[in-house]
């Protein structure tokens, strides 16, 4: 440090400017943004107050919006940057941007200037990568590595993973954390804990790699984090009830309840996977720990749930918006982070999408510094670009210094919002999260015109573009890795894409609105010549109401049109999470009814369409369908009413309104409204009047029922201020519009609402619910039974029939929805409740016992605090506890207590003392209450003995059926429990939810599992398929077997019997009676690519049906009469036979035959336009014609040329006129006659103008033999002709035979040219070539061969002669001689045979004797006894010959040894055995 302060003190300001500007700016120039900015004369500050008072001009607030976007890219090049070497050696390493970047300026900077992971250190670099600054995120990475170590003693301490030395099972960091190694919770778990910080820090760490591709740093720097932490969620996540995997406790930053999940953590656990998984698959690594990743990312709980108001719920435990936790206008948006910045909620998942808009929308545009920045960045990925802008202004109206640095309230300086707005203004201009390039996704309209270069996406793509009217005119990508480029703008598809040599790219069209081509690393992409979007705005206001079980009413708002215009509206429907599927076109009414909308079906959705002259809009907003609102109350805030205008909701907690909320206008404009739609005879308006109030005018259906003053001279709450009970049956829309007007007595026009409540005289109401078992059994003795129980609603003629079913005891047995009822292994008593929907005041139970053969069980009993109350709030107390004090039954908040209620003491001083008791007889007990943050202590006291003080301590918003106090192992007996109220730190009210009592129980001594058995045997058999008196002795042992299981005292003897005799009837009702299909029809209710939904009528005395389709593979048993098929293959088609079975699955001999079933295609369109030919038909005109796929069918086709609309045509054929040279590509368009496009086909081709063929230049003749046909004939097949300007071309010639004849003579030859592309013969030039055929020359006689014979005869003598008596030299002449033997000469070649055998002759002439030896004398002595020899030589013989064998395999030739010479020589010109024999003795001579 202190050279660098030496450094800098040697040089002078200008010098250190200098340095400091060529630094930065080399990060800096990479990105540069035009909006239309000016410079202004104004100083920041007065800039600053200009935009806040709305004085300056568009220009001037283009330049500070676009000023602040690149001033957070100064900061985060201050501040944060990569580790260098300069060439001193000293190296640069810098911490992370704080919370303060570096500026901090005191030592009591707020919160120390440290780093807060639940939002503001992940902010701080939002904008790194996206702004092309992607290596000052080093810095952060590094200190994110550091934090492992320290990580890992906290993940130990708190988590219990730990990790030895060497390993890395898992760190763990919460929301504060600084260099020194701090990673624990802190001192307030309201704020502190957030193990799920680091999970969301590594988001900012896994960008590095998804912007710049770098693999080596991924591998070396990223990777190593991201799995340490997987691993550690791996062993941290637990089950939830639903057998889901969660993270707990689990705390949404910095508000809401402790519980087991919720979306925060979820959403951050389920990205941490995903990016995981991927770069591990990246980088080839870590196969198994992959394949535990996706299967516990695959059972994580959520991590999107869309609550009643249509919300994201923020815990999974929430109904509507606000519902829990602070929500309504909260700084922190934790649960939104799918949104941004993570990828799990995009617009091509339209339910999240319109979810996030909903909770966006509650939780307001104005928050502190950093809130507003968060916003602007999730507004910009709805693709809300004016909504984004309005977040801005926000920002610089309450949230910026005059020095453009970011304040949190109160007033702090805190830079992360500075880097916020920043990434937000990348992310209104560029988006790449979702898997493709997204241009101007959310441009507002004051930033129409403008240009940006050097933004990066994701995948290392560098972005320029220039827009106007708010639509790309050009893009270029600049690709650095190369790879798939996936692009959407507004008709993308149109678009013309050209690499930067030049060529048109094929592109591949996914929507109407993206494409996607390859790119090569290095290249740049322009996309060019975009059609502006089509004008036909979408319809607004659509509805969907259900009118019942099969149909759904449809309405929205005319489009607006040109007078004249052909207006008709396509209806789109998506069935649960389906396909989207077009099921009406051509409406010419803005209403309709869907009659295919069996509510069997699931969740429907619906968006309409608007198709103006034949252009379609895109399509409305998506809407589900919501059931009209029937009889009862509704509060303000429901969710189905609509407002118009600036209305606000007041909430208190006094009781003074309905459900504690009002919506009212302090100061009406006139003509805002309130819509409701009902279903109903009528309706009341209830709302506060008071002396300030103003009018409102009520509709009914369209009609005014008149004004409504709701002045009064004093508050009046909760006055029912207009009613109306004469109404149709049916369904009707009330609306409420504010006038703006009042009485002379009134102070002002302010309006107040506050509920409404719907009539409904054509209701029946419920008397009475009663519950039986279908089967007749109450008692069961298998472990996991379940038993069907059957709620009846009376009278018969109730208008609503439906119940919600329930149990008191869920650790003996739970109840669905339809009233089934699963037991689990533990004996008890359980009652189900069934609850009148209608009444809830009307109930049914029944009384159910387990009882599976055990020797002991311990029984557990609930002692419920209270009852609650046939209506309102207040119910009474349990009379079997003693109450001493003042104590009130609560029956409020039903869902949040055991049995509905909770009773409690008062919250005053006086509440110290008060207490219950209670006694039972068991061996234990257990206490459970509500624990908050505002309640005191209890002392317990068990038989007068005092066990300890216990707290009811909790969060701020309550802690529902906590248990305080457990004591077991009592002896079995009677005991006194006491509860006394005592103080703690000056809060004083107690409470208790329900007290739960051990005995033990009486063991069960018969096993009656087996009777069981045969019981429910008995009860799926069906009447009608037996004969009646066998049927009825069946039912005589049927009932005396459930009357044996339901009696407590039945011996094993009597449930054997029992079960012998009903086992015997059943087998005596023989054979069931197979059902017979006779005229009953089925079909297909919903069709999508892969998911098929069938219905038929009823077959009588059919138990169950099976669906088959032999050829498809399908096989289903159902017992209902509808069946869903998924999982289909798209495009296909399916013949389903519906057969009934009877009870023993044996099925009819006819089928329902369903048939035809054509599941929808794989895209867009279910056919396209598969190829394009061209052709010229003069100098500026070219004819297109093109084929479809088999099977498609269209309207008509637009055709484009360089994203220009040249024409419609209804036939697949267009002449294109008054091209201009040069590049076309066209793109044709097919549509269908509702006005629905297919994606369109590309076709490119270069536009020339045609030249004039002046003259040829004829090749060279050419010469052949006479015989050769025209067909072998060598001919050129391409000649260069002069065309127009002199310039020379070459084109293809076909020569014509003419008189071509095969006999000696010249002939010429006439070529025909085929034209090039903008080529012309007008004056048929053709070639000419001449062709000259000459006569055979004669063969030549075969010449004999040369003769022999003579140097036969002179190499036969040389080869007799003895070797052993002539001179080396001597001999050596006569095998060159011999050596120099050519053979195989012909005759011609007579005088040179005839010269080797002279020269062998003479070289034998020449040979010299050697002179004679004492050894020769000897020899000549001894010739007279030669013949005694001869035995000798016959062994000598064979010696010479396994000598010779020997030589031969060896292959040795030895120096000196003429033999092979002469044996070659002979060899050419003797019988090959002849030369062989003479050889042979001649060596044996030797």
């Amino acid at each position: 440090m202190k050279w660098y302060v030496d450094q800098a003190a040697a040089k002078t300001y200008e010098e250190l400017k200098a340095n400091h500007v060529s630094d930065y700016q080399k990060i800096f120039d990479r990105v540069d943004l035009n909006l239309g900015q000016t410079v202004s004369t104004k100083p920041t500050d007065e800039l600053l107050s200009a935009y806040k008072a709305g004085t300056a001009t568009d220009a001037e607030r283009r330049q500070l919006e676009v000023m602040l976007f690149q001033y957070g890219r100064f900061m985060t090049i201050e501040s944060s940057r990569e580790t260098t070497t300069d060439e001193n050696g000293y190296v640069r390493e810098t911490l992370p941007s704080n919370l303060q970047g570096l500026w901090v300026g005191a030592n009591n900077s707020p919160w120390h200037s440290d780093y807060h992971m639940n939002v503001n250190l992940q902010m701080n670099y939002w904008p790194t990568y996206s702004t092309n600054m992607a290596e000052c995120a080093e810095p952060l990475i590094d200190y994110i590595d550091a934090l492992r170590e320290p990580g890992r003693v906290t993940a130990a301490i708190y988590a219990g993973v730990s990790s030895a030395e060497g390993e890395e099972n898992g760190f763990m960091a919460h929301t504060q954390n600084n260099p020194f190694g701090w990673t624990c919770p802190g001192w307030d778990f309201s704020w502190g804990w957030s193990p799920a910080a680091v999970p969301w820090i590594l988001q900012n760490c896994w960008d590095y790699y998804e912007y710049t591709g770098d693999t080596s740093y991924l591998e070396n720097n990223i990777y190593p984090m991201m799995k340490e932490e997987a691993k550690l969620y791996d062993q941290m996540l637990v089950r939830g009830a639903d057998g889901k995997l969660v993270s707990s406790p689990a705390f949404s930053p910095e508000h809401g309840p402790v519980t087991n999940g919720n979306t925060y953590e979820q959403s951050l656990i389920w990205q941490l996977y995903e990016d995981t998984i991927k770069a591990a698959e990246v980088l080839g690594k870590d196969a198994e720990l992959v394949a535990t990743w996706k299967a516990n990312q695959a059972d994580l709980k959520g991590p999107i749930e869309v609550g009643d108001s249509g919300q994201i719920k923020e815990w999974y435990t929430e109904t509507t918006v606000n519902s829990m936790g602070d929500g309504y206008g909260h700084r922190h948006m934790s649960h939104l982070l799918g949104l941004y910045p993570g990828d799990l909620i995009t617009e091509d998942n339209a339910e999240w999408f319109a979810a996030a808009k909903v909770s966006m929308q509650n939780r307001t545009d104005v928050s502190t510094g950093w809130g507003m920045a968060q916003r602007i960045n999730s507004w910009a990925r709805l693709g809300d670009g004016n909504k984004a802008l309005q977040l801005i202004e926000n920002l610089f109206k309450n949230g910026i210094y005059a020095n453009l640095f970011d304040y949190h309230e109160p007033k702090y300086f805190q830079i992360d919002g500075n880097f916020g707005y920043t990434s937000g203004v990348a992310e209104m201009l560029l988006q790449s999260n979702a898997g493709y390039i997204n241009l101007l996704p959310a441009v507002p309209d004051a930033w129409a015109n403008g240009s940006v270069d050097g933004l990066v996406a994701q995948g290392n793509f560098e972005v320029s573009m220039d827009w106007a009217d708010g639509n790309v005119k050009t893009a270029t990508i600049l690709s650095k890795n190369g790879g798939e480029a996936v692009v959407q703008t507004a008709n993308a598809s149109l678009a013309t894409v050209m690499d930067s040599d030049g060529n048109v790219v094929d592109v591949t069209p996914v929507k109407e609105n993206r494409i996607s081509f390859a790119t090569e690393a290095g290249k740049s992409y322009t996309l060019k010549d975009i059609p502006a979007s089509a004008t036909v705005a979408a319809p607004t206001g659509l509805t969907a109401l259900r009118a019942d079980d099969e149909n759904v009413n449809l309405s929205w708002n005319a489009v607006t049109a040109e007078e004249g215009s052909n207006v008709t509206y396509n209806v789109y429907r998506q069935v649960e999470n389906g396909d989207v599927i077009c099921i009406e076109t051509g409406l010419t009414t803005t209403t309709y009814k869907d009659t295919t909308a069996y509510k069997t079906l699931g969740a429907m959705k619906y968006q309409v369409a608007a198709v103006v002259d034949g252009i379609e809009s895109e399509k409305s907003a998506v809407v589900t369908v919501t059931e009209p609102i029937g009889a009862g109350k509704i509060d303000n805030a429901d969710e189905r009413i609509a407002y118009v205008g600036e209305w606000g909701n007041w909430t208190q907690d006094k009781n003074v309104n309905y459900m504690d909320t009002i919506q009212y206008l302090n100061s009406p404009k006139g003509g805002e409204t309130v819509t409701l739609t009902f279903k109903g005879t009528g309706i009341k308006v209830i709302g506060c009047t008071n002396k300030d109030r103003g009018k409102i005018e009520v509709f009914i259906d369209g009609k005014s029922q008149g004004v409504v003053d709701t002045y009064s001279a004093s508050t009046v709450r909760q006055k029912e201020y207009f009613s109306k009970d004469d109404l149709k049956a049916g369904i009707h829309t009330l609306q409420l519009k504010v006038l703006n007007e009042k009485q002379a007595a009134s102070s002002g026009t302010k309006i107040e609402l506050d509920a409404f409540e719907i009539l409904d005289s054509t209701l029946v109401a419920p008397t009475g619910v009663t519950v039986s078992s279908k089967s007749g059994m109450t008692t069961v003795s298998k472990a996991n039974s379940t038993l069907q129980l059957k709620a009846t609603v009376e009278p018969e003629n109730a208008t609503d029939k439906t119940v919600t079913w329930s149990t008191s005891d869920d650790s003996i047995a739970t109840v669905d929805d339809k009233g089934l009822v699963t037991f689990l292994s533990k004996n008890g008593t359980v009652t189900i409740t069934a609850t009148s929907a209608a009444d809830a005041t009307k109930t049914g139970t029944i009384e159910l016992k387990v009882a599976i053969k055990q020797d002991v069980a311990e029984v557990e009993t609930i002692v419920e605090d209270g009852n609650v109350p046939a209506s309102g709030d207040y119910g009474t107390t349990n009379n079997a506890i003693t109450w001493h004090g003042t104590w009130t039954n609560w029956a409020g908040e039903r869902e949040k207590h055991h049995g509905g209620t909770k009773t409690e003491s008062k919250n005053t001083s006086d509440a110290v003392g008060s207490y219950f008791e209670y006694t039972f007889n068991g061996t234990g007990v257990e206490v459970y209450s509500q624990k908050h943050a505002n309640f005191a202590s209890f002392d317990v006291y068990i038989d007068g003995e005092k066990i300890g003080n216990y707290s009811l301590e909790g969060s701020s918003n309550g802690d529902n059926q906590q248990l305080i106090f457990s004591k077991k192992n009592l002896e079995n007996g009677e005991h006194t429990i006491k509860c006394v109220a005592v103080e703690r730190d000056g809060k004083y009210q107690i409470n208790l939810d329900y007290l739960k009592i051990f005995s033990p129980g009486e063991g069960v001594a018969v096993d009656k599992a087996e009777l069981q058995t045969s019981v429910e045997a008995g009860a799926a058999l069906v009447k009608s398929e037996y004969d009646e008196t066998n049927w009825n002795a069946f039912m005589a042992a049927y009932n005396d077997a459930v009357e044996v299981m339901n009696n407590a005292d039945a011996t094993q003897e009597t449930v054997a019997a029992k079960k012998e005799a009903l086992d015997a009837a059943i087998k005596a009702l023989g054979e069931p009676k197979v059902p017979t299909v006779e005229d009953q029809t089925g079909s297909a209710v919903l069709v999508e690519s892969k998911k098929v939904v069938l219905k038929w009528t009823k077959v009588p005395k059919a138990a169950k049906y099976k669906v088959v389709d032999a050829e498809n593979g399908i096989e289903e048993i159902v017992s209902d009469t509808t069946l869903t098929l998924e999982n289909l293959k798209p495009g296909t088609t399916y013949n389903f036979k519906v057969y009934a079975l009877n009870s023993a699955d044996v099925a009819s001999e006819k089928a329902i035959e369903i048939s035809n079933v054509a599941t929808m295609g794989d895209g867009s369109t279910k056919g396209e336009i598969e190829s394009v030919t061209k052709t010229p038909v003069s100098d500026d005109s070219v004819k297109l014609t093109w084929t479809l796929k088999e099977g498609s069918s269209f309207a008509n086709y637009d055709v484009y040329v360089n994203g220009e609309l040249k024409g419609n045509t209804k036939d697949p054929e267009f002449t294109l006129k008054g091209l201009e040279e040069g590049t076309c590509v066209v793109k044709i368009v097919a549509k269908t006659a509702a006005g629905q496009s297919a994606l369109p086909k590309q076709f490119s081709f270069e536009m020339k103008k045609s030249v004039k063929v002046l003259s040829v230049t004829n090749p060279e003749g050419i010469s052949v033999e006479e015989g050769t046909t025209f067909k072998e004939l060598k001919l050129p097949n391409k000649v260069t002709v002069t065309v127009t300007g002199n310039l020379n071309e070459e084109v293809e010639v076909t020569w014509a035979k003419d008189n071509y004849q095969t006999t000696p003579g010249t002939y010429t030859l006439e070529g025909t040219l085929t034209m090039g592309e903008n080529m012309k013969n007008p004056d048929d030039v053709k070639a000419s070539i001449k062709v000259t055929v000459t006569k055979k020359a004669e063969e030549p006689k075969p010449e004999k061969d040369a003769d022999y014979t003579a140097v036969n005869a002179a190499m036969e003598k040389a080869n007799k002669i003895d070797r052993s008596k002539y001179t080396e030299e001597s001999l050596k002449a006569l095998d060159d001689a011999v050596a120099a033997v050519e053979k195989g000469l012909k005759e011609s070649k007579q005088d040179k045979v005839d010269a080797m055998a002279e020269a062998i002759n003479k070289a034998y002439a020449e040979l010299i004797e050697k002179p004679a030896t004492d050894n020769d004398k000897k020899d000549d002595s001894k010739k007279d006894d030669s013949k005694k020899d001869d035995s000798k030589k016959d062994d000598s013989k064979k010696d010479d010959s396994k000598k010779n064998n020997s030589d031969k395999k060896s292959g040795a030739v030895k120096t000196g040894d003429a033999t092979p010479l002469i044996l070659w020589g002979t060899a050419t010109i003797l019988a090959a055995g002849a030369s062989v024999t003479v050889i042979l003795r001649r060596r044996k001579r030797r």
